[in-house]
């Protein structure tokens, strides 16, 4: 797969309730307007996206092992991001628990997929970004 057709691609797993599922159909869509192309295969995706849930332990653990999961297959042009509630409520312990995430962005920040996924690729930042609201 060339390099230019591999950085306009984004894999993106959905985990928890139905609230997700439409949340990351809504980042799909913005992704996709935005000229990024939907993946099934991780490997083929530039952007590697985890929404994740944190209602219950099962749930997070589940998002925790996904996202941990990724981080190891992840090479160093791949961008990894957390995603949804868990991420949002957890924010810098993710990070901690799952090292290899380049970003997290909060539930309801879902909505700037797309410059927060420019942003990250802009420049590979030593640290994460954090998106996540106020308060």
């Amino acid at each position: 797969m060339s390099k230019q057709k591999q950085k306009k691609q984004f894999y993106l797993l959905s985990l928890g309730c139905s609230k997700n599922t439409v949340d990351s159909e809504s980042m799909a869509a913005l992704l996709d307007r935005a000229g990024f192309a939907g993946v099934a295969d991780p490997d083929d995706a530039s952007v590697l996206i985890v929404n994740t849930c944190g209602f219950i332990e099962g749930a997070r653990q589940e998002s925790i092992g996904a996202l941990q999961e990724l981080a190891g297959l992840k090479n160093k042009n791949q961008l990894l991001i957390a995603a949804g509630c868990m991420a949002q409520r957890y924010g810098s312990e993710v990070v901690e628990w799952v090292p290899g995430i380049d970003g997290v962005i909060g539930t309801r920040r879902w909505m700037d997929i797309v410059p927060f996924v420019r942003q990250l690729r802009r420049k590979k930042h030593p640290e994460p970004l954090y998106h996540l609201p106020e308060g």
